[in-house]
């Protein structure tokens, strides 16, 4: 692997390319294209640049030429870029025509525009900071009479048909959009000439590659066929569908690969191979590399087993009959990591968001790699409303915990999976702003359809004497109405505008938002549940999970459920929340 490293400016340069990635612009301001893959990693969209790597390349040169996620968390760069590429077993040794994907950037749920799955096609010098970025690689020349851009383009970037010559060209379109037409330049007329200097920086090359077609996989990994002997056990290739069963549920479940299919080869040095009829006895391997084995009758296949003890290290058997249900079959499985599996329900905390997740099996996830533990929370469900919402999957996933959902009975293996579904956060959120107990009352008054009215006139009787004073009225078109005080009357004064008829509440600097915002409730007279409970599936919950937060569930007969947020939400549970039908307020502290 080559060390040598690539100068700030690059790493900048760098940045600033993908800084206009994800801005779109109309056609005819937009002037390179780019095709750009999506991929799916623990809850996060990652957007990612298909390439084909070259002679000469190295992994670090790439990683630091290309990506926010690189320049923001080197560590955490690799561990995607590895998920995402587990055909590149050795991250130092890349090799030229491999497909790799360089992840970019983390994108939101539904923020890139909708179109072929997993593909989105970029402006990728659209945004006017590129222009002027470029602006620096070109200078000013006005046209003289007998002047065609053909000519001043091979001037500096070789002759016609050259390779530089056309990406001279490309780049004479990019800094002179205006000129609809190559053909039709004017006498006089100031242009911009691309300056060759342009060639030797090392984002050059990225303005014309071609995207690699990652729709097929040349160069995953070596193939075997029948005819070849090797020193490691092999399997025949078979091209069938495989059939929905309870085994391939459980794969699915385990996130393991699934051979049920064709015949397995264990050779044996100067004998014949061993064939093992993967119908009779499947098998199915984690992503540790921990093997399970399903022989169908142990008592006549004995020798299998006793060769699969033999090649595999790390090998379980497990006996099922033709019969047995899923969960029989996930018992049987998971009963073999004991030790991994922990009890049927997990706590976490996202910002004061209390989350407990219950399931029926719940393992540590057999990530030896990784840093952080995750859990893999495994529930049988009797059908697809059952399922827990593709914005709570996520948010789970991007807290370290994968949540399979199967379904007890037969199904389609394409509606199966628990991948996210792209679906638009319905609604908007209002936030309410919380920079000062008086402004947080204000703007929390408004968002609930009352009037505010500050130093508003008002009389009472005190000690036999009428009082006129000031106060802080709130008014509703239902008729209700109160004063609010921020600590402006004293001694029994307050307690003589209650005995005048006028309902009143306190407001002091020491009151924490949550006891102010149950006062303001409790005068309009609504019904509200302080820091409500939300199952995420519609199930029981002795196999759901449940979100906790802090704040105020408002349900107001005359009006749809209101959320008051008193902690900021996360995405994923903003959309579970407003897909239930509930407006959201969220309680911002600052201005910033």
């Amino acid at each position: 692997m080559k060390t040598q490293g690539v100068c700030l400016t690059s790493v900048c340069c760098s940045i600033l390319f993908l800084a206009c990635l994800i801005v779109i612009r109309p056609a005819d301001s937009a002037f390179v294209y780019k095709n750009y893959i999506v991929r799916y990693d623990r809850g996060w969209d990652i957007l990612c640049d298909p390439y084909v790597v070259k002679k000469n390349d190295w992994i670090l040169k790439l990683f630091r030429q290309k990506g926010e996620i690189s320049h923001k968390d080197f560590p955490e760069f690799l561990r995607i870029f590895k998920r995402l590429n587990p055909h590149v077993h050795d991250i130092d040794r890349i090799r030229p025509g491999q497909h790799i994907l360089i992840p970019l950037k983390k994108v939101r749920q539904d923020a890139l525009p909708a179109q072929s799955p997993g593909v989105v096609t970029i402006p990728f010098l659209a945004d006017s900071r590129m222009s002027e970025a470029l602006e620096k690689y070109s200078s000013p020349y006005r046209v003289q009479r007998g002047d065609f851009i053909s000519i001043l383009i091979s001037r500096q970037f070789e002759g016609y048909g050259a390779k530089a010559y056309e990406q001279g060209m490309k780049l004479f379109r990019v800094m002179n959009p205006k000129i609809k037409n190559l053909n039709r330049i004017y006498v006089g007329q100031v242009i911009r000439i691309p300056d060759p200097k342009i060639q030797s920086q090392p984002w050059f090359p990225s303005l014309f590659e071609q995207p690699a077609q990652h729709d097929k996989t040349p160069d995953i990994g070596p193939s075997i066929t029948e005819s070849q002997k090797t020193s490691i056990p092999y399997m025949a290739k078979d091209t069938e569908k495989q059939t929905e069963s309870p085994l391939s549920k459980v794969a699915w479940a385990l996130d393991a690969k699934f051979f049920n299919k064709g015949v397995y080869y264990f050779p044996r040095l100067g004998w014949e191979d061993v064939k093992v009829d993967l119908s009779r006895s499947p098998f199915m391997e984690l992503r540790d590399g921990t093997r399970v084995f399903f022989p169908m009758n142990a008592d006549n296949q004995a020798s299998d087993i006793k060769m699969a003890k033999s090649f595999w290290k790390n090998v379980h058997i497990v006996t099922t009959g033709p019969g047995d249900s899923v969960e029989k079959i996930f018992d049987a499985v998971l009963s073999r990591f004991e030790n991994k599996i922990v009890k049927n329900h997990l706590f976490i905390s996202d910002h004061g968001v209390k989350i407990e997740v219950r399931g029926m099996w719940i393992m540590e996830q057999p990530e030896p790699s990784e840093e952080e533990k995750r859990y893999l929370c495994i529930t049988l469900i009797d059908g697809q409303k059952e399922r827990t919402p593709t914005s709570i999957v996520r948010y789970l996933d991007q807290n370290n915990i994968v949540v399979k959902e199967v379904l007890k009975y037969k199904i389609s293996a394409a509606r199966e999976s628990n991948a996210p579904r792209y679906k638009r956060m319905p609604g908007d959120m209002r936030v309410i702003n919380a920079s000062n107990h008086k402004i947080f009352v204000s703007n929390f008054l408004g968002a609930m359809g009352y009037r505010y009215q500050p130093n508003e006139m008002i009389s009472f009787e005190y000690a036999g004497i009428t009082i006129n004073a000031a106060s802080n009225l709130a008014t509703h078109d239902s008729g209700t109405s109160f004063l609010i005080d921020f600590g402006e009357f004293y001694g029994d004064a307050v307690h003589a505008i209650k005995k005048s008829g006028r309902n009143i509440i306190q407001v002091k600097n020491s009151d924490t938002l949550d006891a102010i915002s149950a006062r303001l409730l409790a005068a309009m007279g609504v019904t509200f549940t302080e820091n409500p409970s939300f199952l995420a599936a519609k199930r029981s919950a002795g196999h759901n999970t449940t979100l906790t937060i802090p704040g105020f569930l408002i349900d107001d007969a005359e009006t749809p459920e209101t959320f008051l947020a008193m902690v900021p939400l996360h995405d994923g549970v903003v959309e579970f929340l407003a897909n239930k039908g509930i407006k959201i307020m969220m309680v911002k502290l600052n201005d910033n």
